[in-house]
């Protein structure tokens, strides 16, 4: 500023000796009213200068000022029962207002940042020593108490999560970050019932978060109150909270155990209503296809609508089941009009052609085709360790090959000789098929809407012993 206003000076005064040596008797003339007042041509180029130097000093103290007052950081939501001598009010007075010099807030900062990743690295007692330094910068703010509830989760102490995360309940302003901390320490203590009622508080908050729809949609469902669970669902639907695949099964999962419901409630019109809209959701759902399949025979005596069905899951999700469920539609078949059958049905099912071999070899044998159900067994074996099932057929071949005295295969015999190995045949074997959970692995013999190991909803599929490629399972 000064180098600037020295060549103003510089750039003025020579102007003004240059006026003064041309026009020694120059003058500006100045009317104001009826009077006239005259100044030399020189001394009104000095008043200018004058001018404008009082006009640049103005702004360096103007920009001075500005300067202070942006060194002051304005903190809110502040309570100052235990503050010290580093804070002080607002110039307005408000007593939920703190400020910081520019040195206390960035030291504020830096320690707001080593609190978050000591608890992100799991060093709790660094996090610990960090947080009582900026408890005696910034006070008993909030972001304390949420750090502390991190901490508290880090050290898994529930029960003082729980705790703190009702006081910040209370605080309308961050209400939601409590209820969300006491789900958590809820859910880890599996107070179920205690967790629901928060979800459901934070669902009468705020219906656009995932989280909040996501749990109290899981823990409506896990007490049985699919009907609520599904209005959770619509909810977030209708926000785009989830992705339209995985909202679509979690729908036809939770219409499916309406059904259920309905069905045991005697509703024939109900059960029928929902378990045609959990089909329409997803049409991958087995177990729904094999009931709406028996409800059209049981009731309506329509066996061609319980054919399609069971066709269309058969085509989209084979299973063992769905072809069981097929054969036994026409009970008045022959095997060998079963066999043709299966055998047509088969055609179908490109996604686990396996499948195909091991019930088509159970089919040969029952109708003492033993020769063609070696050759499924054969083509089963190609891909695959045998399992239990193929492991009792190949005996019962074996069995059938030695009454005839025909040579065994090599194949059988190397089997024949795990068989002597123990003395229950079929505990060295897989099973053949299970409903698999995806998210953590758990097998079960039935399908289960909720896995009793991870509590993840709709997340089982069936599982043939090929199908440890994720191509052949049914996608989720």
């Amino acid at each position: 500023m000064i180098s600037r206003l020295l060549r103003q000076a510089v750039v003025l005064g020579l102007s003004a000796v240059i006026l003064k040596a041309i026009f020694p008797l120059g003058q500006v003339l100045f009317k104001l009213g009826n009077s006239e007042f005259g100044a030399p041509l020189y001394m009104v180029v000095l008043y200018i200068f004058i001018f404008l130097i009082a006009t640049e000093v103005v702004i360096y103290l103007l920009k001075a000022l500005v300067r202070a007052l942006k060194n002051d950081v304005l903190i809110s939501n502040h309570d100052f029962a235990a503050d010290n001598d580093t804070a002080s009010f607002s110039a307005a007075g408000d007593c939920n207002k703190i400020v910081l010099s520019r040195n206390q807030f960035d030291e504020a900062a830096i320690l707001l940042v080593k609190t978050m990743s000591a608890v992100t690295a799991g060093l709790l007692n660094e996090a610990r020593r960090h947080l009582v330094n900026l408890r005696k910068i910034i006070g008993n703010d909030a972001i304390i108490d949420i750090l502390m509830l991190k901490i508290y989760k880090g050290e898994k102490n529930f029960d003082k999560m729980e705790q703190l995360s009702q006081k910040l309940m209370e605080n309308e302003d961050i209400q939601l970050v409590g209820m969300k901390a006491a789900l958590e320490a809820q859910l880890e203590k599996k107070e179920f019932t205690e967790a629901l009622k928060t979800v459901n508080q934070a669902f009468e908050v705020r219906q656009d978060l995932y989280w909040v729809i996501g749990s109290a949609f899981l823990l409506r469902a896990k007490n049985n109150d699919w009907l609520g669970a599904l209005e959770v669902l619509d909810a977030g639907i209708e926000k785009n909270l989830m992705p339209t695949q995985k909202s679509s099964r979690l729908r036809a999962v939770a219409l499916y155990e309406l059904a259920k419901q309905s069905k045991a409630d005697k509703d024939k019109t109900k059960f029928f209503k929902f378990i045609t809209q959990a089909l329409q959701e997803d049409n991958k759902l087995i177990p729904a296809a094999l009931d709406l399949a028996e409800f059209y025979v049981k009731y309506d005596k329509q066996t061609r609508k319980a054919e399609k069905v069971l066709s269309a899951i058969w085509t989209e999700n084979p299973c063992y089941e769905t072809a069981k469920a097929y054969l036994a539609l026409f009970p008045k078949d022959t095997k060998a009009e079963k066999i043709q059958r299966m055998e047509k049905l088969a055609l179908s099912n490109v996604k686990c052609p396996s499948l195909n071999n091991l019930i088509l070899a159970e089919l040969y044998t029952d109708a003492k085709k033993f020769a063609k159900a070696k050759t499924e067994c054969r083509l089963f074996l190609l891909k695959n360790p045998a399992t239990e099932k193929i492991s009792a057929l190949l005996t019962e071949l074996d069995k059938k090959a030695q009454k005839s005295h025909k040579k065994a295969d090599n194949i059988f015999t190397s089997l024949k000789q795990k068989f002597t190995m123990t003395d229950n045949e079929n505990t060295d074997f897989a099973k053949d098929f299970q409903w698999v959970c995806a998210n953590c692995g758990h097998t079960a013999e039935i399908w289960q809407p909720i896995c009793p190991e991870c509590g993840e909803i709709g997340r089982a599929y069936w599982h043939l012993y090929v199908d440890k490629d994720s191509s052949t399972a049914e996608e989720i």
